[in-house]
């Protein structure tokens, strides 16, 4: 039973470093989210400040349309996109958070151990203790009575 506690903690990564990916996952999900979102804004700029080809009105609407549809059309994908990113990272934190439980297992596991340990060492010196009490109270009551008689 030790030999398999032993090889669970062995196998099972700290705290302090999951902690460490767990963040590292977070600033990573945020900077990819924020690079999303500055190719978006820069892709919308670029729609909205070309130059009209030329100064017609059926030519400037058509245009619009044509721009309207693209941001509409890059909307969608980004849309598509960020709900994809945003499940993967569900995923991964979800993964990451069953990790972190697992040591928690553990070291609350290890410290449940140690505490049985020590009332047990206490029962056991409280047991002892009781026991030599016993005897000498034993010892006293004999040679009172042994007193006694003389």
């Amino acid at each position: 039973m030790k030999n398999l506690d032993t090889n669970a903690n062995a196998n099972t990564p700290s705290y302090v470093e999951l902690s460490g990916q767990t963040y590292a996952l977070w600033i990573d999900a945020i900077s990819a989210a924020n690079h999303r979102y500055l190719g978006y804004v820069k892709s919308l700029y670029d729609i909205g400040s070309r130059p009209y080809a030329s100064s017609a009105v059926e030519t400037n609407v058509r245009e619009n349309f044509e721009r309207a549809h693209q941001v509409v059309e890059l909307t969608v994908n980004e849309l598509q996109t960020t709900g994809q990113k945003t499940a993967e990272f569900s995923e991964k934190l979800a993964t990451h958070t069953a990790k972190l439980q697992d040591s928690w297992m553990h070291s609350l596991r290890g410290l449940l151990k140690t505490g049985i340990s020590n009332i047990s060492y206490v029962k056991d010196t409280a047991e002892t203790s009781l026991d030599g009490f016993a005897k000498r109270v034993d010892e006293m009551q004999s040679r009172a009575t042994t007193v006694s008689s003389n």
